[in-house]
């Protein structure tokens, strides 16, 4: 394999999954000469979430294909400990997606954009001239080699140690890192409504986070939970998981299992240095609320190619060149995701009996009738203990919207 190794590229994109996959597309399409390395032998496994992605902005990088779509959703519940609920539609139709085959087909279309793809290929080091990045130290089969490159993307996931080898500091408080177990639960027939994605909270649920039931089918769904990790000590996420699916779905088969851990920061405030950018999960480009973060990987890769792309072509791949791409992050997403921070942070705080209460109180109106601010505005009369949080809410403008 390190004989198909070419000795320089233009780019190497390190890690295949979707943000990766749509740099390296992006790379290509710009004429440059693109390599992409996923260290595992098959691109799309292990599954690594809950599988859910915006259809529109999907859309406009992938064309819709019913292969890799699971389920069209078009209702989020959000439930209490005593099954109250509240019943919204999503920003945006939502598809439950085949991450196996989705991100098979994301990384097929940067190959035929004229991206060198290899799989079993990992990268095991930087190679660097001072402190700029130059290249990548390759092993494949048990063989190594460097290959250099104008520009380096990081996106080699939320362990990323590319990133960190680059020294960007991408280690969260654990307070800010969700631990995550998923189980693929089949058997659910009657048990879920195969529209509707749910979402479970309480401290007795999932401290400082949530559980998830995401439809797949008729019968089948992710069934995950994620908890900030200090609050892990005493009772693993694996063991709430398991005392909610032993009171919600006693008769389910478990398909498959996956662990690990998000980052729920917003993204690095660096997440470039002299000749490296990093995207997707390995710049904790994920939803500070719910660790969302397959379509904000691709928005990511959109921008860091963007800008990469003109750097090569004008022989500055300086940190400060590239931080052109911190601000187009920024300016897109930078306050939203500083207010879903802070939200995460008012409900983590919140006590039971008060998020027990403000959902059945939520339950019982016509959330589709309402704006937002006439829901808070509604719920804080009912709960006037909520005009403390309600100042985070005030502070970030979401109230007002």
């Amino acid at each position: 394999m390190p004989s198909r190794l070419a000795d320089a590229y233009d780019v190497i994109v390190v890690g295949a999954g979707p943000a990766g996959s749509v740099a390296a597309r992006l790379a290509a399409e710009q004429g440059l000469n693109t390599l992409m390395i996923e260290k595992r032998q098959e691109i799309g496994a292990p599954v690594r979430c809950a599988e859910a992605v915006g259809a529109e902005v999907t859309k406009s990088y992938i064309e819709e294909d019913e292969r890799w779509i699971n389920a069209h959703i078009d209702f989020y519940d959000i439930t209490n400990t005593k099954g109250d609920y509240v019943r919204v539609p999503p920003t945006e139709h939502t598809w439950v997606v085949d991450r196996k085959v989705f991100d098979l087909e994301l990384a097929h279309k940067a190959r035929r954009s004229g991206a060198q793809v290899l799989t079993s290929t990992a990268a095991v080091g930087l190679i660097k001239e001072d402190t700029r990045v130059i290249g990548v130290r390759i092993r494949a089969f048990g063989e190594i080699k460097d290959v250099k490159a104008k520009l380096v993307i990081a996106a080699d996931g939320t362990e990323s140690q590319v990133a960190r080898w680059a020294g960007l500091k991408t280690v969260p408080p654990m307070s800010d890192y969700y631990s995550g177990v998923q189980y693929l639960a089949g058997n659910l027939q009657g048990k879920i409504e195969p529209n509707v994605c749910e979402y479970h909270i309480g401290m007795d649920i999932a401290p400082g986070g949530y559980v998830w039931v995401f439809p797949k089918g008729e019968d089948t769904a992710n069934v995950g939970l994620v908890m900030t990790a200090d609050k892990s000590a005493d009772t693993s996420p694996r063991e709430y998981l398991d005392r909610f699916v032993d009171a919600h779905f006693p008769d389910s088969s478990i398909m498959s299992v996956v662990v690990g851990g998000i980052p729920a920061t917003g993204a690095l405030k660096r997440m470039v240095t002299d000749g490296l950018m990093a995207i997707g999960d390995a710049a904790h480009q994920a939803d500070p609320l719910t660790a969302g973060g397959i379509n904000l990987g691709m928005f990511g890769a959109d921008m860091a190619i963007q800008v990469g792309a003109k750097a090569i072509r004008e022989g500055d791949l300086s940190a400060k060149r590239l931080q052109e791409y911190e601000r187009l992050w920024q300016e897109r997403f930078g306050k939203q995701h500083a207010a879903l921070l802070q939200v995460r942070k008012m409900l983590t705080s919140m006590n039971q009996e008060t998020l027990i209460g403000l959902i059945e109180t939520a339950s019982q109106l016509p959330i589709g009738e309402m704006t937002p601010g006439q829901v808070m505005m509604t719920l804080l009369k009912s709960h006037p203990r909520l005009l403390i949080e309600a100042r985070t809410l005030i502070t970030t403008g979401l109230i007002l919207k």
